[in-house]
């Protein structure tokens, strides 16, 4: 197994470049884009995954009590009430949010699930010096699971959830709060400290070497998304079938018709923002009067309370991701639509800026959710979830998926045509 000498394709810019030499716990970036393009971890493969899947044991455990034991308990006017994670996710099924609900349950309990189970599979055979049946299969879930786990933003809802519920009555965390504190921590020094290349050259011998030996003029070279093994293309008119022969993911010089599926998802976008602000994301019953909370409203809510940092993490997670990732991503079509050359590597900059922040809109969604889990008590104050919930998780789907749509390698093509 050899790091030292690879040719690769920019993810972001398409540059095709030789890295000679990659340092110890080090990265290779990009020279046109700078983008990292390649990471080398210091740890030797045998005890990095060792000290892998000991982190990953013990992730699994945390989530275990975490989604076991009560988040948090109230006591209003001597009612004891509690709420697990899976009370919210129940709670929007039964009423009949079952998109929601799914939404919510992906983000915070099945890929972060399916990516810990995923990574224990292999590492654990990995561990005993036998590579696990369909591993690279395997391997290709757990990275797309990881775009999908949101534990770090949920853990930012529960801690909005509490300053609002402290308001209403007394607000006692529960062992499940702390678990999840210290799970992200522990999933983030898996994802920090897994070696994916190495990873892959251990689960599969497949190499870049073949698709080097069969390049000829018509042929272009890529990198696979999913694993990073570079393979030759045949097609430069978008429509190849070919896969990767690592991960068998389908392999194309540009995402397919990546212009129009984020214009198209991008719209829907726009249009569920407009109810999303309109309507209600909760509606509070309190003594017969039934009052709805907007995402602004509840933004104020904290600012008049008091709670100006809350009320501002809310304000820039709920209101201003959204718009500004809106933004961004009309610009980079327009822009790329009509051939500019402004710019380029800063507008790769902000492509990646949106894959970024665009998970931390889900803030208000886990916040409205798990209020409306606790808050049931029939006679005193009801909560629920408002149909501006709804909206505004789409509108969050939405813009993460248009991003996903979006090749950034459009916006480096037309400087290329030129230059040719």
């Amino acid at each position: 197994m050899s790091h030292e000498v690879s040719v690769v394709t920019c993810h972001d810019c398409g540059l095709l470049q030789r890295i000679s030499h990659m340092p110890e716990d080090g990265a290779a970036v990009c020279s046109r884009c700078d983008a990292e393009i390649r990471k080398r971890m210091r740890i030797k493969p045998a005890k990095s995954i060792e000290h892998t899947l000991a982190l990953v044991i013990t992730a699994l455990v945390l989530f275990t009590i975490a989604n076991v034991y009560p988040i948090i308990e109230i006591e209003p006017e001597g009612i004891k009430l509690a709420a697990t994670l899976f009370d919210s996710v129940s709670y929007l099924f039964s009423h009949d949010m079952k998109l929601l609900a799914g939404l919510v349950f992906l983000t915070s309990i099945g890929a972060p699930l399916i990516q810990l189970t995923g990574l224990f599979y292999i590492l654990l055979s990995l561990n005993f010096n036998h590579i696990p049946w369909l591993a690279p299969q395997v391997y290709r879930v757990v990275r797309l699971m990881t775009s999908w786990s949101m534990l770090e933003v949920m853990m930012l809802g529960i801690l909005v959830s509490v300053v609002k519920l402290s308001g209403l009555a007394t607000v006692i965390p529960g062992i499940a709060l702390w678990t999840f504190g210290l799970l992200i921590f522990i999933i983030a020094a898996v994802l920090s400290g897994l070696d994916t290349e190495m990873l892959w050259d251990l689960i599969s011998s497949k190499t870049g070497s073949r698709a080097l030996k069969n390049y000829r003029n018509k042929a272009q070279l890529t990198n696979c998304h999913n694993c990073n093994l570079l393979c030759a293309v045949t097609d430069q008119h978008q429509h190849s079938k070919t896969t990767c022969p690592r991960c068998n993911t389908a392999v194309h010089l540009r995402k397919p018709e990546s212009l129009s599926r984020c214009a198209a998802l991008l719209i829907a976008a726009i249009v569920m923002y407009i109810p999303a602000n309109l309507l209600p994301v909760m509606v509070v019953t309190s003594m017969g009067k039934t009052e709805g909370d907007t995402i602004i409203g509840g933004v104020i809510y904290l600012a008049t309370s008091g709670d100006w940092p809350l009320a501002l993490i809310v304000f820039i997670a709920s209101i201003c991701v959204p718009s500004i990732k809106i933004i961004i991503l009309g610009m980079l079509l327009l822009t790329v639509h009509f051939k500019s050359q402004w710019l380029p590597k800063e507008r790769t900059r902000l492509y990646r800026f949106t894959e970024v922040v665009g998970r931390w809109s889900m803030v208000d969604i886990y916040v409205d959710t798990l209020m409306a889990a606790l808050i049931q008590i029939e006679g005193l104050m009801v909560i629920e979830v408002g149909i501006g919930a709804v909206a505004f998780g789409a509108v969050v789907v939405l813009t993460i998926l248009a991003a996903m749509a979006f090749d950034p390698r459009l916006i480096w093509d037309n400087l290329e045509k030129v230059d040719e």
